[in-house]
């Protein structure tokens, strides 16, 4: 039931709002930008309601983004950018090979590897799904596999990143309902690597079936090789062994942490002579600016969104409907679904300020803690990078591939089932995460 307010107006709330939510809904559908399309409801619903000045807009901007916290974002990408300036590509790929390509399947468990180590440093699976496919798909293409299947390995390899620390988005979440970024850092290793273990667990599988790759019955583990090929993509290991370490140990917050790791990626760039100008070093400050100024905005406006849902009395009503389920079981297959649902219809920090927000009353019912819970609804959000219709990981490498969007879905299923059933997993048996 709404709140007790009346707009002297022609028109009564209720179908104003609806006219609004049904603009911002279409305008979002046509492809308008997404901090412009829930702007305009923001902007209309603190014009409509009187309990909502128009000055809480800027109040309630100003309050979010002065979180410390907030700092490690651009810090974070910074160290992205700084991690593909110094081109260390090449050094990570033969890192995860020695770590995984003895096994069958060895190229495709490379990219999942790789994926793994680039999305973790970059925070992004966009930008990991085309660096990685751009430097791995021409080498499966050569060793047989098939071309869907190549980018599919490469769609699903790109989801691990959300989830295994270090995140962005475990930072957004983190900030945005006051849970501790280094305990989700931590709840979120165990999930992590799950992912990966069930990622390239499937791809072996597959390429026994399937004859993909290179023979592999003549080698083995070398941990010498792992050894040498460690040391050498020495930059890129260690600017995550400090994220996490300092994080871990208590030493760093995120933000100091992340402010240490770009010191020692200039340093070992500079000295190793993988950076040799300024400019490179300016770019890449640059490439952070704009993408922390298209965060940013997304992040203000989606809370202004959950605060304004929340005065309508949406967050108690769905809670209320899935609790309503009675059985917990029933309440968890709800859960997975609506969570899964946003994931591929919303961008990663709409869904999360949105959609968290909604559900986590009926999650903590259920006795997830909000550590946990989190951790959780990352992992969800980030399977819907390869789920259809929309699968951000899946537009990417079929543009990148020339693969019809719809082959490249049909390929990445098994990788899908795999990630959903360690979504049930921790989400019915929570204590399997026993680091959170």
């Amino acid at each position: 039931m709404l709140p007790e307010f009346v707009l002297q107006s022609a028109i009564p709330f209720e179908i104003a709002i609806l006219l609004v939510t049904a603009l911002s809904i279409l305008l979002f559908a046509l492809g308008v930008q997404l901090v412009l399309a829930f702007g305009l409801w923001v902007v209309a619903f603190h014009i409509l309601v009187p309990a909502f000045p128009i000055q809480n807009m800027s109040i309630t901007a100003f309050s979010e983004l002065e979180s410390f916290t907030y700092i490690a974002i651009p810090l974070f990408i910074l160290v992205g950018d700084l991690f593909r300036k110094a081109d260390v590509s090449a050094d990570i790929i033969a890192f995860s090979r020695a770590c995984l390509g003895w096994l069958p399947g060895s190229t495709g468990n490379t990219v999942i590897g790789t994926s793994a180590v680039f999305s973790a440093i970059t925070g992004s699976n966009a930008a990991t799904t085309a660096s990685v496919g751009q430097a791995l798909y021409p080498s499966m293409e050569e060793e047989g596999y098939e071309p869907s299947y190549a980018a599919a390995t490469i769609a699903a390899g790109g989801t691990i990143g959300s989830v295994l620390p270090p995140s962005i988005m475990l930072i957004v979440y983190g900030v945005t309902f006051g849970v501790s970024v280094p305990a989700l850092f931590i709840a979120g290793v165990v999930p992590g690597l799950a992912m990966l273990v069930i990622l390239v667990s499937i791809n072996v599988y597959l390429s026994q079936k399937n004859d993909y790759g290179v023979d592999t019955d003549e080698y083995s583990f070398d941990g010498r090789d792992v050894l040498e090929t460690t040391w050498r993509a020495k930059i890129g290991l260690g600017a995550i062994v400090i994220l996490l370490g300092g994080i871990f140990a208590g030493i760093f917050t995120p933000a100091e942490s992340a402010s240490v790791a770009v010191l020692y990626v200039l340093v070992t760039a500079i000295a190793t002579g993988r950076l040799r100008s300024l400019g490179e070093i300016v770019r890449a400050g640059y490439t952070s600016l704009v993408l922390l100024g298209v965060l940013m905005p997304i992040i203000v406006i989606a809370v202004l969104v959950q605060q304004n849902l929340s005065f309508l009395g949406l967050q108690g009503a769905v809670s209320g409907a899935v609790l309503s389920l009675g059985s917990r079981w029933l309440i968890i297959v709800a859960l997975v679904a609506i969570v899964l649902i946003a994931g591929l219809a919303l961008a990663s920090i709409p869904n999360v300020v949105l959609t968290a927000p909604l559900l986590t009353p009926a999650a903590l019912e259920i006795g997830l803690d909000p550590v946990t819970w989190g951790v959780i609804f990352i992992l969800g959000d980030a399977i819907g990078f390869i789920t259809p219709p929309y699968g951000l990981n899946l537009y990417i490498i079929s543009g990148l591939t020339e693969i019809d969007y719809m082959v490249v879905a049909y390929k990445v299923l098994p990788f899908l089932v795999g990630l959903l059933a360690l979504l049930f997993l921790l989400i019915s048996f929570p204590w399997l995460n026993f680091l959170a």
